[in-house]
């Protein structure tokens, strides 16, 4: 897709109005480095987003592919927070109830480590199979294969009962390609689970940090509606999951292609409420500066509990020169650096017996677990959410 498709709405084919320029950040903020130095080189792109009043879809329109390149360094498991993981749980065995997904054949695109497969197969005695570029060489699951590599339509011709593509379509500089393809080739019957984060929440007044380079798209209700139609899928469910921070849908492919349903009022109000993000990005932004400049003034010190996506945007964007101590469940992570500021993680228990005073997390989905953790590391310190 040239730069050009970009400035056309990816979900209706509006046209687009500019809302925020966010600057240069990381392409890749899953991306880990053995060294400040290396993670403080990291490849950055400008985050220009706009915003189609017809669906209310936003979109990066600087967005650059041949900038992002995924390997296995890659790391954005989120399912070593207990939290995270009931979610994950309760989500594969509603699917294998509600849908009768035992003895079935899964395939997953856009895998990360296998997680998600490996409980589909447990639960339900499934097998799968899982595409990303990610996959960790000598990563092994029962009755599951995972192949690492992108899933590519048209070359893959095993026959399926499911189909699950989660957090990938937003990566996409043509989603509605993917769509139309997999509902063209769809196996009679087949059910398809896509998973995206709600831009509902995104720019609302909890997730300020989900803006991030490796995002095309930011679908809304009414937007992820309009292309999953277009596309050739008749919507069984579509719900707010995970704390109202994702969108989760669940369809089959369905003969023609459905009309949007209008929803003028929904859009309207969701318009408005990205024309106000940037200028609360900017407001929040400038409030955590000057309250950790305070603190160390003080001689206090502050931690970031979370190094992923959202984490690393933050500190990126209040602590560039890196100096904040950041620390995550994720062993995979630890001792390792974050692009942008170059900020090393730490395991939780890093911080034990360290004079932190205040610990920030950027998800309100983690507080009540995470404040236990912080109480049971002996720390007397504050959890913040950001």
């Amino acid at each position: 897709m040239t730069q050009m498709a970009l400035e056309e709405c990816l979900a209706c084919g509006g046209g687009l109005e500019a809302v925020a320029d966010l600057g240069e950040a990381p392409v890749l903020t899953g991306a880990l480095f053995p060294t400040r130095d290396s993670a403080r080189a990291a490849v950055c792109g400008q985050l220009e987003l706009a915003v189609c009043h017809g669906c209310g879809h936003v979109q990066n329109v600087a967005f650059d592919a041949g900038l992002v390149q995924y390997d296995v360094s890659y790391d954005n498991s989120l399912h070593f927070s207990s939290t995270f993981q009931q979610y994950a749980d309760e989500l594969v065995t509603r699917l294998v109830d509600e849908y009768g997904i035992r003895g079935k054949h899964v395939v997953e695109i856009g895998s990360g480590k296998g997680d998600f497969l490996a409980s589909l197969s447990a639960t339900g005695a499934n097998t799968g199979v899982g595409y990303d570029p990610t996959v960790q060489p000598d990563t092994t699951i029962a009755g599951v294969t995972l192949v690492q590599d992108y899933f590519r339509p048209g070359d893959q011709v095993e026959r399926y009962d499911l189909l699950a593509c989660r957090h990938v379509l937003e990566h996409l500089e043509d989603p509605g390609a993917l769509l139309a393809s997999l509902s063209k080739a769809a196996p009679e019957g087949a059910l398809f689970y896509f998973e995206v984060p709600s831009a509902e929440f995104n720019f609302g007044p909890d997730g300020l940090w989900d803006c991030i380079y490796p995002h095309v798209s930011y679908f809304s209700t009414d937007s992820l509606t309009t292309l999953v139609e277009r596309s050739g899928f008749e919507i069984l469910s579509l719900r707010r999951s995970f704390h109202g921070q994702f969108l989760s849908v669940e369809a089959r492919a369905a003969d023609g292609i459905a009309s949007r349903r209008d929803n003028d009022d929904a859009v309207v109000q969701h318009v408005e409420l990205v024309k106000s993000f940037a200028e609360r990005w900017l407001s929040t932004v400038a409030h955590w500066r000057d309250e950790v400049s305070t603190l160390r003034g003080k001689g206090e010190s502050v931690a970031v509990w979370g190094a992923g996506s959202k984490g690393v945007n933050f500190v990126n964007a209040v602590d560039p020169d890196g100096r904040i101590a950041i620390v995550d469940l994720n062993p995979r992570k630890d001792g390792q650096h974050l692009p942008g500021g170059g900020h090393r993680v730490g395991m939780p228990e890093s911080l034990a017996g360290t004079p932190v005073s205040l610990v920030l997390i950027t998800n309100p989905a983690y507080y009540a677990e995470i404040a236990d953790q912080v109480a049971g590391l002996g720390l007397d310190a504050k959890v913040v959410t950001v």
